[in-house]
């Protein structure tokens, strides 16, 4: 299943700085031979950027013609590149589909800086190709526009503009005030008639964006306007933009014609409409030869065991390969057909699990749900771009259990990461639906557990460990070694097994786990460190702490998002190091600990049978760490450091 936004046009993306933004003045319109732009004003106001927008508009007509429904969009954007690294933003892609879009009267000018102004240059050379299959698993029929504009250098201006229409009303998204780039001009409107219902929701802060509304000769209008919209901050393990920028979000309710209205978006009951329409025709017919491979994967087994079987068996007998034209790209295909053909895509994949569950006896269904890319719940937009995946589910002991089969590494009863806590729509039948919430995997069930033998032998630390993965943070490590070569997979297997210092030398490892379901992943192995134990005046000094997780994990005040995770997790390390014959314990530090509702760990010594036991356990329990907890968040890698700063000192008896 494709993502239903339909983007239009993606730019490439790089480091970006927040700059103070103040209101610029300028006028500027592709018309004019010299545009009236203080490049150097906008220069000082955005020192660290590499571009900003001077105009992003898009303006979307909707009217009755030849008694036919018909959407047009213009689309117009102004571009300045304000450092030498303009070449980055000089290429431009549009993307689209020949079943839901045709884009036509496009046109893009260079506004080259010369001593005496800008040199005007047209761009000659468009090319319309098909995108690259991305790993040669996804094929469709999408279409790309690609340009470069001419001469962009420090100073120049790239200007476009083109129609879109768009050939099914079920498809009209909305518009995004603001990017990773600062955009000094946006503005968004919508023209209708009154035999076309239209709505909006709105999405985001809009503080500051304004609205009128307006009828000129029987067409409404909705117009919204921003100005000095700051560029938002790119970085690392945050949540897309959508998280984070004003949007307003468009819906064709329904439009007459001749007297017949025909109802399209508005609200969810709408939106489950048109899917259950979709797939209405869906597995209706019976097919022996899916009937008699159920049969043998299930014969004699009880629901669980059933559940399992089919799930397990289209994890790793159908391939992952989306074909997808026109609404093909939504509507999945027939069971027997993705049976037989052994690949299929998400819905393909539900549609199949869904079906052979049923013909076990286990009722399934198929369910449509978006990705944590995506921020909407479905009251919010109850559109296309709501959702972008589809899975399976079924309900047990009065709890929904999914089953997203796209994922040959992870087991039965857990979601995949990429959907927790996002909601799910469940066809129940052929007219009902549940908006039913993913569970988030509590931290306890995703769990790295290294335990840890210790031996001195003079300066060197010896150890025979066992590390364990379970849950989510399994499925993670099974990933990580999947689609890596022998050589680099001996390179992970070392930096995850690493112990100490830089020195330490890893001398045997075993692995178990990485093709079985249902039991851990487990690293057996044993390691040495040399000049890790200092000794002085007669006695040992040993800093047990040689996994040191979240030391270097300090929210820098610069940083601008929230922090994401794909889970949560606990992470245990227990570390037994047997007293040497002749020493006794001179020094054993304190217990210490950091308690919040989010995060925290727990370090603490025994000594017990001859034997000193270290543990630690750090807890994560968010997917997301908030702004606002960032000064907790460092005050517990603080604490944190500071315990693992601590040694224990054994003396002579």
């Amino acid at each position: 299943m494709p993502y239903p936004f339909l983007p239009h046009k993606t730019v490439g993306i790089t480091r970006f700085t927040l700059a103070t933004l103040t209101f610029i003045l300028l006028s500027f319109t592709l018309s004019w031979a010299q545009p009236k732009v203080n490049v150097a004003q906008l220069k000082a106001k955005f020192p660290n950027e590499e571009m900003a927008y001077l105009n992003r508009s898009e303006q979307v007509t909707v009217d009755l013609v030849n008694g036919a429904l018909q959407i047009d969009v213009l689309h117009q954007e102004d571009r300045v590149f304000l450092d030498e690294r303009a070449s980055v933003w000089a290429d431009e892609r549009i993307y689209f589909s020949d079943a839901f879009q045709e884009i036509k009267d496009l046109e893009a000018i260079s506004y080259v800086p010369e001593k005496a102004g800008f040199k005007r240059t047209p761009v000659t050379d468009f090319k319309t190709e098909r995108p690259s299959p991305g790993g040669g698993i996804f094929f469709d029929d999408m279409q790309v526009k690609k340009f470069t504009f001419p001469g962009a250098k420090q100073g120049g201006i790239g200007t476009v503009s083109y129609r879109e229409r768009i050939k099914n009303p079920y498809m009209l998204s909305g518009f995004v005030f603001g990017n990773y780039v600062p955009v000094i001009n946006s503005d968004f409107s919508v023209t209708f008639p009154a035999s076309v219902k239209v709505s909006y929701k709105t999405y985001g802060d809009m503080k500051g964006i304004t609205f009128k509304q307006t009828t000129l000769n029987g067409k409404t209008t909705y117009a919204w306007k921003a100005q000095n919209l700051k560029a938002s901050p790119l970085e690392t393990e945050s949540l897309s933009l959508r998280y984070y920028v004003p949007q307003v979000l468009l819906f064709i309710e329904s439009y007459t014609i001749d007297g017949k209205t025909t109802e399209v978006l508005g609200n969810v009951q709408k939106l489950f409409n048109y899917y259950k329409s979709l797939v209405k025709d869906l597995n209706k017919q019976p097919n022996a030869p899916l009937q008699a491979l159920t049969d043998s994967l299930t014969r004699g087994k009880t629901e669980e065991d059933k559940i399992k079987s089919i799930y397990y068996w289209v994890q790793d007998h159908i391939k992952y390969i989306a074909f997808e034209e026109g609404l093909g790209g939504f509507i999945p295909r027939q069971a027997a057909d993705v049976c037989q053909k052994r690949y299929g895509d998400c819905k393909d994949m539900a549609s199949l699990t869904s079906t052979m569950l049923n013909l076990a006896g286990v009722p399934a269904y198929l369910v449509w749900i978006g990705t944590r890319d995506i921020p909407y719940r479905y009251v919010e937009n109850p559109s296309m771009s709501v959702d972008n995946h589809m899975i399976a589910a079924v309900k047990r002991n009065g709890k929904w259990q999914f089953l997203d089969a796209t994922d040959d590494r992870i087991d039965f009863g857990l979601p995949t990461s990429h959907i927790q806590g996002k909601e799910a729509m469940i066809m129940t039948s052929e007219d009902k639906y549940e908006i039913v919430p993913v569970p988030i995997v509590p931290a306890a069930q995703n769990f790295r557990r290294d335990s840890m033998v210790l031996s001195i032998e003079g300066k060197t630390l010896k150890g025979k460990g066992t590390l364990m993965f379970e849950g989510l943070w399994k499925t993670s490590v099974k990933s990580a070694i999947q689609y890596r070569s022998e050589p680099q997979r001996d390179e992970y297997y070392k930096n995850i097994l690493s112990r100490g210092s830089n020195k330490s030398t890893l001398e045997k490892r075993t692995v178990s786990g990485i093709n079985q379901r249902d039991v851990p992943v487990q690293f057996d192995y044993t390691f040495r460190v040399p000049d890790y134990v200092q000794e002085a005046a007669g006695e040992l000094f040993i800093n047990p702490h040689l996994t040191r997780t979240w030391a270097d994990k300090r929210m820098e005040d610069t940083r601008k998002n929230d922090w994401k995770h794909e889970f949560a997790h606990t992470q245990e390390t227990v570390e037994i190091l047997p007293i040497p014959v002749g020493y006794e314990v001179s020094y054993l530090p304190e217990n210490r600990s950091f308690s919040n509702p989010d995060f925290g760990f727990t370090l603490s010594y025994e000594q017990k049978n001859g034997q000193i036991i270290a543990r630690t356990k750090l807890m994560l329990n968010t997917l997301l760490v908030k702004k606002s907890s960032f000064p907790e968040w460092n005050k517990m890698v603080e604490a944190l450091n500071e315990a693992y700063s601590e040694v224990i000192s054994l003396k002579k008896k």
